[in-house]
């Protein structure tokens, strides 16, 4: 990615609506509107690399003798 694309402001990247959204949304939690969608993306990347349960019964180890 290029130092440009790293650097793009929040209006360039949304715009209308969903400006308004996210600004209404930092404001019902008191936080601000990047801080806000960086709590957005680590949940998002949280959720996406958490382990997935095993599926099926889990049994003992059982030795045969």
């Amino acid at each position: 990615m290029s130092s440009n694309q790293e650097e793009m402001t929040i209006g360039e990247l949304v715009d209308g609506d969903d400006l308004e959204f996210l600004r209404g949304l930092a404001a019902e939690r008191q936080v601000t509107v990047p801080q806000l969608i960086k709590e957005g993306i680590q949940q998002v990347i949280a959720t996406r690399t958490r382990p997935k349960p095993m599926r099926g019964t889990i049994q003992a180890f059982r030795r045969k003798d």
